[in-house]
């Protein structure tokens, strides 16, 4: 009870000090049911000691998009499990907690339509939803699931594409006057301009990073962009993929895709620069 051992994301403040109990794994839970519900974590950095210095503030937030829709109840389950020791519930009182005793097992309940996942996908570098929408185009039906009843479920007509009303249908609370808004995210999430999303292109936008992120989807992903197969991605390789769509624009538009991306400044994105340009967190920005 004295190592100094664990996971950046996941590790109690106490373990870094070298003075714990068994109370620490309720704190890795409580992180692990935050991430579970959001998608991201509680405390992050740009790398592992960024990490631990906010793990020891103990610092986090429920005040982010992605806890919208989240009941009070989890909230309150995570805030009794991340905080100091003298506070912390012990297992059998997670246990006992009403929002572990909810069903949730309702068979026809209707799975929510996260928008701020879509919104997050505007962010992205447009190289980024290439490559998301080529991974997309890749998953089974096995990974993908949930997002595939849920889309079954929006896609009220069953033509195959999701339209601004059936998004806003699937929307909690949306009204009116922010139709604008999902008009503007199917805009930038519809890839091939029809108006509407097509199955692909809404996997690309929902999918968890947690699936993107696999090695053998990375690597894909970037032998579909680097044509020659050299190790690179070009803006010549660039224009191949996308000039239909993007033929439109001038050779600064190229050049600064590029260099969004390329941190060496050797003019080309090699693996590692494309892995970054993959795990960039958009929702902090």
């Amino acid at each position: 009870m004295k190592t100094k051992a664990g996971t950046p994301y996941y590790i109690s403040p106490e373990v870094l000090d070298g003075n714990y109990d068994e109370s620490c794994d309720i704190w890795s839970a409580g992180v692990i049911l935050y991430i579970l519900l959001s998608g991201v974590p509680p405390f992050f950095g740009d790398d592992d000691s960024e990490i631990l210095a906010s793990v020891k503030k103990g610092y986090y937030t429920f005040d982010i998009p992605e806890f919208e829709g989240i009941s009070n109840s989890a909230k309150d389950l995570i805030q009794n499990m991340v905080t100091k020791p003298e506070k912390r519930f012990k297992a059998d009182q997670v246990l006992s907690h009403p929002w572990m005793k909810e069903d949730i097992k309702q068979k026809n309940k209707q799975l929510p339509l996260n928008f701020n996942a879509l919104k997050n996908f505007t962010q992205h570098h447009k190289l980024k939803k290439v490559a998301l929408s080529f991974i997309a185009s890749q998953l089974s039906e096995n990974e993908i699931s949930d997002l595939g009843k849920l889309f079954r479920q929006l896609d009220k007509n069953g033509d195959g594409t999701l339209t601004v009303d059936e998004i806003r249908e699937g929307l909690a609370g949306t009204n009116d006057k922010n139709i604008e808004e999902v008009r503007k995210v199917i805009s930038s999430i519809d890839t091939d301009g029809s108006g509407k999303i097509d199955y692909t292109e809404f996997l690309a936008a929902t999918m968890e990073k947690s699936l993107y992120m696999k090695e053998d989807k990375l690597h894909q992903a970037f032998k579909m962009l680097d044509i020659d197969g050299n190790g690179k991605i070009s803006k010549d390789e660039l224009k191949q993929i996308l000039g239909k769509e993007l033929g439109k624009y001038d050779e600064n538009y190229w050049d600064n895709m590029i260099k969004e991306v390329d941190k060496n400044g050797d003019g080309e994105i090699d693996y590692n620069e494309f892995i970054d340009m993959m795990n960039t967190i958009s929702f902090r920005k």
